[in-house]
């Protein structure tokens, strides 16, 4: 019997959460954003060559913040002018609004140690 009491604390909150989420266009711009996620991604790599991993913060509804993380073996030749440029380009073709801040992180993988 508790067990289930357990069980109906955690649905609850989820269950109420989704109809609040519904209730405004919360969902939708979710939705939205990881749509963008995925546009970007793909205009690096179709226009780069860049594998990349993308993160936004979003603040009462403002993005403040893009995250653009390059493998450093794929942007090792570049200079940070022209990584600057491609993220400027991508972030505003993709998203409405500008954030405050882009930053770019340069991913390196550590040589294995055998």
């Amino acid at each position: 019997m508790t067990k289930g009491i357990v069980n109906m604390r955690r649905i609850i909150p989820i269950f109420l959460a989704l109809v609040l989420l519904q209730g405004c266009d919360a969902a939708d711009d979710m939705i939205g954003m990881f749509e963008k996620q995925e546009l970007a991604q793909e205009l690096i790599k179709s226009k780069y060559g860049w594998e990349s991993q993308l993160g936004f913060s979003i603040d009462n509804g403002t993005l403040t913040q893009v995250t653009i993380i390059l493998e450093a073996d794929e942007v090792r030749g570049e200079t940070v002018e022209n990584l600057e440029k491609v993220t400027n380009e991508v972030v505003s073709s993709v998203f409405k609004s500008t954030p405050k801040a882009i930053y770019i992180q340069i991913a390196s993988q550590p040589e294995s140690q055998l």
